[in-house]
């Protein structure tokens, strides 16, 4: 659905306020959803964090500090509005129904053909407590070796991180206070065709792409609410921020230091394309363009996706290289252990280059 990028549309919106009220520590606003219309939800952190319940035909959001906003109508529209930002974040239909849930919870998900439906990738590393909330309502704790589905919605605590291998080999690590949806793997070994859309709501996040970008341009998308990533076979890093925060993507060498494929970086408005190692921009609303390209330097980096990062070298890209080693796993294992040696060392570099980071970020709003 495309957008209007004249800000003064969302303005215009009308707030039904009429039915404001207290509920406990917060209020209750009800606006009134119009098909194939944008809504402007006030309190714009509220939307990237609410939890999102179905109440009839209704959306109810509930955010963190008891405010709830009542959407009348939304379920029973063919065309939905999608929930926008004042800052420029946006929720589309589709990401919405699936982070509402079912109509009816609990129900056995079956596929089309009354198959149960198969994993799309499983657990490989976590730290701390990460949920999934399935197709139909229930919502499960992981741990490693946990398999995930489609349309799965997952979130990380506080300090709490994961990283999932997808049946394509693609890895993804998501750190903490993320959520993340995984909207659709379609995926053949044989042909090594497929495609793979996932939705990072917020949350730091760093994935090597598997085999479907590498096999398929373009069929491998990352959306954040304010930019879509395409991804061409590589390794991305980025940060979907809360409102008024930068957003940011960035592109990551691979094992050995090497630089393949190419990220776009898209809006409603512009697409920036990287392509060399480190190279990043920032994006803060769907209706800007993503800051000309900056390289940040590696301490840069690591300081801000090095705790996500390192939850992804135990997974496929060892493993690959196993196999073409023919069973170097044994010397795996002892490289791990050194890694574990010089953890305090490494902690105190990225500690020291947060201020750097920060730099970084500035400098990549004002380019």
């Amino acid at each position: 659905m495309a957008l209007e990028t004249d800000r003064s549309a969302l303005a215009s919106l009308e707030l039904f306020r009429g039915q404001e009220s207290f509920a406990g520590n917060g209020t209750i606003i009800v606006l009134k959803a119009l098909s194939g219309d944008q809504l402007l939800i006030p309190n714009g952190t509220m939307l990237l964090v609410a939890e999102f319940v179905r109440e009839g035909p209704d959306l109810l959001l509930i955010g963190p500090d008891g405010d709830r906003v009542l959407i009348q109508d939304y379920f029973t529209l063919a065309e939905p509005p999608v929930l926008m930002t004042e800052g420029g974040a946006m929720m589309p239909p589709d990401l919405v129904v699936l982070l509402a849930g079912p109509v009816a919870p609990g129900q056995y998900a079956q596929t089309e053909g009354g198959v149960e439906s198969q994993p799309i990738g499983r657990v490989d590393e976590m730290v701390g407590t990460v949920t999934a909330s399935r197709v139909d309502g229930v919502t499960v704790t992981l741990s490693k070796d946990s398999p995930v589905f489609q349309g799965d919605v997952l979130d990380t605590g506080a300090g709490a991180a994961v990283a999932i291998v997808f049946i394509d080999e693609t890895e993804f690590s998501l750190g903490e206070d993320g959520r993340m949806v995984l909207d659709e793997l379609i995926f053949d070994p044989t042909s090594l065709e497929g495609s793979s859309s996932f939705s990072v709501i917020q949350g730091v996040f760093v994935f090597v792409s598997g085999e479907i970008a590498a096999n398929n341009p373009d069929e491998m998308t990352v959306r954040t609410p304010v930019a879509t990533l395409g991804i061409r076979g590589t390794k991305v890093a980025g940060k979907a921020a809360a409102e008024g925060e930068l957003n940011t993507g960035t592109m990551m060498p691979e094992e050995g230091g090497q630089v393949t494929g190419a990220i776009t970086v898209s809006t409603q408005t512009s697409t920036v394309t990287l392509t060399t190692a480190y190279q990043t921009t920032a994006v803060t609303s769907v209706f800007g363009s993503p800051s000309a390209p900056i390289t940040l330097s590696s301490s840069q980096a690591g300081a801000l996706f090095g705790a996500v990062d390192s939850l992804l070298p135990a997974t496929t890209a060892q493993t690959r290289a196993e196999r073409e080693d023919g069973g170097a796993g044994e010397e795996g294992e002892g490289e791990e252990g050194e890694g574990e040696g010089e953890e305090g060392e490494e902690e105190e570099e990225l500690a020291a280059a947060e201020a750097e980071a920060a730099e970084a970020e500035a400098e990549a709003a004002e380019a």
